[in-house]
């Protein structure tokens, strides 16, 4: 009898501690987010995590519009709204990959008057900001004594384009620490001094990223 007890309390003990640690992931797997969009009611967005994608919900004054479906390795990390392209219709970043303390986001751009979203494409950094040209600027690290800012152009077509990069040396002080570097077109001189004269760590324009 005294065994038996001991094995039901040690199966009790052992589910009381897989709910625990699963609380979190439960809770962590779901949100709900309003988007708040100009000239129009806000949309209401209920995401949902797999073990292998996000599954998001999208409504309109309680009427479903759209489904959007995203592969993920980050099911436990939620998405965020933020406005990418500088029109004050909140964006959807869906995380998709997670490195060091880099993490890659699936973009997809408000349509405000469809009441839907549109992917833009995928976009990797530490942190994301907004410039006042409207052009989204990545942080990243390259190494260990070197920062770079990738900016990005979403077109009219609403896919995600890179267009030029600002990289910046933390061991070097000389003339060469910081340069602008061509990608779709060359970086215009003005911006590369902008950037290269921030204090470390901090980017140009309006910072994003998850609250």
């Amino acid at each position: 009898m005294g065994t038996q007890r001991h094995a039901r309390v040690m199966r009790v003990l052992l589910a009381a501690a897989l709910l625990a640690l699963a609380a979190p992931i439960a809770d962590a797997a779901r949100a709900t987010l309003r988007a708040a969009r100009p000239g129009g009611t806000p949309l209401v967005l209920e995401a949902r995590s797999t073990d292998a994608e996000w599954i998001i919900r999208v409504t309109e004054a309680g009427a479903e519009t759209q489904v959007i479906t995203v592969e993920t390795d980050l099911p436990e990390r939620r998405p965020f709204l933020a406005d990418a392209d500088g029109d004050r219709a909140a964006d959807l970043w869906v995380p998709v990959i997670g490195g060091n303390a880099s993490t890659a986001w699936d973009l997809w751009v408000m349509q405000p008057d469809q009441a839907r979203f549109r992917r833009a494409g995928e976009i990797s950094g530490v942190g994301f900001s907004r410039d006042q040209a409207g052009r989204l600027v990545a942080l990243g690290r390259e190494g260990c004594c070197t920062v770079s800012m990738l900016f990005h152009r979403i077109g009219a077509d609403g896919v995600l384009s890179e267009v030029f990069s600002v990289n910046r040396r933390l061991d070097d002080y000389g003339p060469q620490r910081c340069t602008g570097n061509a990608i779709a077109e060359p970086a215009p001189p003005a911006v590369v001094r902008a950037a290269c004269a921030l204090e470390a760590g901090r980017m140009p324009g309006v910072r994003l990223g998850p609250p």
